[in-house]
């Protein structure tokens, strides 16, 4: 399965919500987002909402309400200085911290550690993350430019908007947009997105997952206290990912040891997901999908593996895999360790749960309850999860059968004998 889809799909498990053409049945309980995709013909200017219909239950607004809270940190000319205060890397760090462990990173962060072979313990990835998204550089005579501003929130560059491609953004300004500015700035418009036309082909509008349109967007110039009228010629985002689910596969394609395809398929469309780093090749400067057409017969290029590994299932989890003992003194069998800890409110159970190793061998928990902030050392028996010295993974499956919880560990780190992996 391709790298992109198992994404999508971990997402969509977790904050993501359904994307939807008109006429679909909806499901309020999951979320969804009802798009109406059309070339515009016979359309009026600016009548048509695209995003028509937003329904995200309150169990996945955690993430949209912390991104949110960035959207009017930056400045809107990509070419004036930023500055940021305690109070805005607080929300960084706080946006972070909530998407670094869901499932679509989980899914992410085990491909680039199996594509080349290195562990990525939960602080490198967070690292990956804030060096990708995050971290300021200049080029081309702009100054203070990041990825995330450019894909998340949009730029000034003379008359047009830059980068803009995240649909929970368009979605508020378009109708909602005092909630990005948390009323602050009285007098400005909730309706700041004026559509101009579709630009479908390809059968592209029979796919809710992405749009591409023209549109103009009243952008805030927060420091100026206005707005100014900014030009979209044509600019597309996929649909109902969360902001955890875009920078995963962002991430994924811009990590340049993992070598992602340069093409994906997504629920039966191809996609070239474009990519633009700066000029040191280390930061992320725009990540947006082009729809190339129907996924047909044609292979999504760029993996060598002629049969790709089916990614489990992955759900976000209070209970993590916080150390191993790989390789103990002695002999292996039946003195290996994995510790587990219960990170959330709740006191949880884990009887029926299991841990899994690479080959899908798998180890039944029974009788551990952990209370909030308590760990277990769990000792595996013969003939179950087998921790290969030669580097591997280790899953924490739930009753139902989703991946909780997913760590991987190097050779080198495995070759220290009786020493703890902590991950």
């Amino acid at each position: 399965m391709d790298i992109y889809q198992q994404i999508w799909d971990a997402d969509q498990s977790g904050n993501g919500v359904k994307p939807i053409l008109a006429g679909a049945g909806a499901a309020p309980e999951t979320g969804y987002v009802r798009v109406v995709n059309t070339d515009g013909t016979g359309t009026p200017s600016g009548d048509l909402k695209v995003l028509s219909e937003v329904e995200i239950p309150d169990h996945k607004k955690k993430t949209y309400d912390l991104v949110r809270a960035l959207f009017d940190n930056y400045v809107l000319d990509e070419r004036e200085a930023e500055i940021e205060t305690p109070e805005e890397r607080a929300e960084v760090h706080e946006l972070l911290e909530a998407i670094v462990d869901t499932a679509p990173m989980q899914v992410a962060r085990a491909y680039i550690s199996e594509e080349t072979g290195t562990p990525v313990s939960r602080d490198r990835w967070y690292a990956t993350l804030t060096e990708q998204w995050f971290r300021r550089f200049s080029q081309s005579g702009d100054r203070d430019l990041s990825g995330f501003e450019h894909v998340f929130v949009g730029e000034q560059e003379g008359p047009k908007v830059q980068g803009y491609h995240f649909w929970y953004k368009y979605h508020l300004d378009d109708g909602l947009a005092s909630e990005i500015d948390r009323n602050r700035f009285p007098g400005f418009k909730d309706d700041r997105i004026l559509y101009l036309r579709g630009q479908y082909k390809d059968g592209q509008e029979q796919f809710p997952e992405s749009v591409t349109i023209s549109y103009r967007w009243d952008a805030p110039d927060y420091d100026a206290r206005k707005t100014r009228p900014l030009t979209k010629p044509i600019g597309g985002f996929f649909v109902g990912c969360s902001v955890e689910g875009l920078m995963a596969m962002g991430a994924v394609r811009a990590h340049r040891g993992a070598r992602a395809p340069k093409e994906a398929v997504i629920n039966g469309a191809r996609y070239d997901m474009k990519l633009f780093l700066d000029q040191s090749q280390r930061f992320v400067r725009t990540f947006f999908p082009v729809y190339l057409g129907p996924a047909g017969e044609r292979p999504f290029g760029g993996t060598t593996e002629e049969t790709p590994r089916e990614t489990p299932r992955i759900v976000s989890g209070a209970v993590k895999i916080v150390a191993a003992l790989v390789n103990p003194m002695g002999h292996d069998e039946g003195n290996e360790t994995v510790t587990l800890v219960n990170t959330g409110i709740d006191t949880i159970s884990l009887d029926g749960w299991f841990l899994v190793d690479k080959m899908s061998n798998r180890f039944g928990i029974k009788d551990v309850a952990l209370a909030p902030g308590m760990a277990t050392t769990i000792l595996l028996p013969r003939n179950s999860v087998q921790l290969s010295n030669k580097g591997g993974e280790i899953r924490l499956v739930d009753r139902a059968g989703a991946t909780t919880h997913l760590v991987t560990y190097s050779k080198a780190q495995a070759d220290r004998q009786g020493e703890t992996i902590i991950f």
